[in-house]
């Protein structure tokens, strides 16, 4: 009865593999759910390039795969003169069953990655393979750290044409979406898509990488509209939009054509709405279209303590602060639309923060265990220990709290608040006091 059961497993375990042997083909793999073997026929099923495996054999063939892997090549004593090109096709039918089932095995894609580099296994086959796992698994974090070892090793071959690298990057972002699709809040999709976009930064020289950026910064945008409780991919449009300050002139004016808005407007717009009364200089919308980058900055930013002779690149500011305060207007219209998403409210966290930092970095400032210190510019001879670590006095505190930009931005998250809670978001009461208690906003004179 014993020999019968082997030798059904064996006949499983070669129908896989002559399945696997057409895998540039496949696009998923499940198990189905039968409890027992009415037809007489494999289990093993394949139909439009999927593959499938009957429930009822599952826990025959894992225990049979797992157990003759560890056996004959796992042995403890047999570990430092084990030879991985002995037997290596055996070897491979068994770990490709094994993983399908279970890929959780760190053990197991270590043997993977012996018989990669003994060439007994092809990066392509291996790319393709962890695909099939991930259809299943889309958390499974073993398979997309192959998956990074694999493109690491094939980033490096200096053979690789375009036309290959852009196949890649066509499949390596499409998987990751289909792994974030089938499951929600996947880290694991979204952090592989970030180390994918910044080691395409080291095949710079081949194409540009910053287009894909932009894409991604698209992208990312539908994305959160329609998976507002996930803040996996807000994290991942974080990273998109500190990308997104990287851009050169020509590849900006395609990213402001690309999302179909005025940035520029939406910012002025913004401004105009929430800008200081007291303020000796009164504008309106129409009055700050006119102004040049470096003229729109000088007025959000009138006042600086630097004491180096570095140029502040106002034109890069500015294109931060449009970019910040579209997201803050995308932020706005999320919240209203989908209330009591705390999700929304930590995003909005990131884009404040990001916002009073650029007022910091002006002010050659930084904070420290709660206290703002001056930072020394890094980039001339300027330096002085003693100022570095001094707090800063209420003199300096006070440029800042009474700049354009500050008041905007304190005007406009008032407002915001207020209408939230008037909507009974209880998100807002917890926003205020991240607003005071971590971005300072108490220390103004116009307190939330």
């Amino acid at each position: 009865m014993e020999e019968d059961k082997f030798a059904l497993v064996e006949r499983i375990i070669k129908d896989i593999h002559l399945v696997l042997s057409k895998i540039a083909e496949l696009r998923a793999f499940d198990i189905v759910p039968v409890d027992t073997n009415i037809r007489n026929k494999s289990p093993v099923l394949h139909l439009e390039n999927c593959l499938g495996l009957e429930s009822w054999c599952i826990k025959h063939v894992y225990m049979y795969s797992y157990s003759e892997i560890m056996d004959k090549y796992c042995t403890k004593g047999r570990r430092k003169t084990f030879n991985v090109s002995l037997n290596s096709e055996r070897l491979i039918k068994l770990l490709n069953v094994t993983l399908l089932l279970n890929p959780e095995l760190s053990l197991f894609w270590n043997k993977r990655r012996m018989l990669v580099l003994e060439c007994l296994l092809d990066k392509i086959y291996e790319l393709h393979f962890t695909r099939l796992i991930l259809s299943r698994k889309p958390k499974c974090n073993d398979a997309f750290a192959y998956r990074r070892w694999l493109l690491d090793i094939m980033f490096k071959d200096d053979s690789l044409q375009n036309n290959n690298i852009q196949d890649i990057i066509n499949e390596e972002l499409n998987i990751c979406t289909l792994a974030s699709d089938k499951n929600p809040n996947n880290y694991h999709s979204w952090n592989h898509r970030i180390w994918f976009l910044n080691k395409l930064k080291t095949l710079e020289k081949q194409f540009n990488v910053h287009y894909h950026y932009i894409k991604e910064y698209n992208f990312s945008e539908q994305w959160v509209a329609k998976n507002v409780s996930d803040y996996s991919c807000f994290h991942y449009r974080q990273f998109c939009i500190k990308n997104i300050y990287l851009l050169n002139d020509d590849l900006w004016i395609k990213f402001t054509k690309s999302v179909n808005l005025d940035l520029r407007k939406t910012f002025v717009r913004i401004l105009a709405a929430n800008f200081p009364k007291d303020s000796t200089i009164q504008v309106s919308e129409d009055d700050l279209l006119t102004y040049s980058e470096n003229n729109l900055v000088n007025l959000l930013l009138f006042h600086s303590v630097k004491k180096c002779y570095c140029i502040l690149d106002n034109v890069l500011v500015c294109r931060k602060l449009e970019t910040l305060f579209h997201e803050l207007e995308v932020n706005n219209e999320l919240i209203r639309f989908y209330k009591h998403h705390e999700t929304l409210w930590y995003h909005r966290r990131f884009i404040i923060h990001e916002i009073v930092r650029i007022i910091y970095d002006h002010f050659c400032l930084t904070k420290s265990n709660g206290s703002l210190i001056r930072n020394t510019c890094k980039k001339c001879t300027y330096d002085d220990e003693r100022q570095k670590q001094a707090k800063m006095v209420r003199y300096d505190s006070n440029c800042i709290y009474s700049c354009v930009l500050f008041n905007v931005l304190l005007t406009h998250e008032r407002k915001f608040v207020e209408e939230m809670r008037m909507n009974f978001d209880n998100y807002a009461d917890r926003h205020e006091k991240y607003l005071k208690f971590v971005e300072g906003f108490n220390n103004s004179s116009k307190c939330l």
